[in-house]
């Protein structure tokens, strides 16, 4: 801004100073967009990390539970023994239906089958009293990418969706090789290799591993889309590129219940 004359007249600011002006306000302007647009992503991928990460531990929670169940008998039921841990599709029956096939190595995801004397099945049906409970967990859906439950105490149903955004289902199976009265996981062996093996059947079983990759869409990420490799539990796992947000889920429980006889 210029003076002149003895009185400082005012004669407002020059063509050079105003472009100036201009330049500072849309630098400031810029910093800030940058800024809320960063801020923006943050929160996006930390909502979906939460998302991803709760919905992960409480279906791991929900499936360990059921597990740390299988082969619990109860003197009030009068049933032929079922093993905890159910292998072959074919000989256990949900709702008055094959098992769905889910698979036992040869599609992407494995299948899990349990049973235990219980009141309720993983759907939250029953009579109320105890009776023999077979609940099977198996990826399906449209896309193939639902993590699905069924129990034998739902009639025809076709399962509910316990968790959505499954890349991978894997089931590891924790056999004792030993009879020692002593409960000790020596061997992990999917269900294809116990079915096949003349040495230990379903009924040694005493440790159940699980492995779950999920995935979640991330269009705000930036940088280049590149193909990925995880490893759940024995499965090798190629993933298409994507700016996509994954996690692994791993836990292993023990079996509580099972005939001490042949440990």
């Amino acid at each position: 801004m210029r003076l002149f004359g003895t009185h400082q007249q005012q004669t407002g600011f020059s063509l050079v100073e105003l472009m100036v002006a201009m330049v500072l306000g849309l630098i400031i302007t810029g910093a800030a967009i940058s800024l809320f647009s960063t801020n923006q992503r943050t929160f996006s991928l930390q909502q979906n990390m939460a998302r991803i990460q709760e919905q992960g531990d409480l279906a791991m929670r929900f499936i360990n539970q059921d597990v740390r169940l299988a082969g619990n008998m109860s003197d009030a039921v009068s049933a032929t023994f079922m093993p905890g841990i159910i292998l072959d599709a074919s000989s256990a029956v949900t709702g008055g239906s094959a098992i769905p096939p889910g698979s036992d190595g040869g599609a992407d995801s494995d299948r899990l089958t349990l049973a235990y004397h219980g009141e309720l099945d993983c759907q939250g049906n029953g009579a109320g009293v105890m009776t023999e409970i077979v609940n099977t967990y198996w990826v399906g859906g449209d896309n193939d990418d639902e993590l699905y439950c069924r129990g034998n105490q739902s009639g025809a149903s076709n399962g509910v969706v316990l968790l959505r955004g499954i890349k991978s289902f894997q089931v590891l199976y924790g056999v004792d090789q030993t009879t020692d009265g002593i409960a000790f996981a020596s061997q992990y062996l999917s269900a294809d290799e116990v079915l096949a093996s003349a040495d230990v059947d379903q009924s040694r079983i005493v440790a159940v591993k699980i492995g779950l990759l999920m995935e979640a869409d991330l269009p705000v990420l930036g940088g280049g889309e590149q193909d990925q490799t995880f490893y759940i539990l024995d499965r090798e796992v190629d993933v298409s590129a994507g700016r996509t947000l994954r996690r692994q889920f791993f836990s292993t429980v023990a079996i509580r219940n099972y005939p001490w006889d042949v440990i």
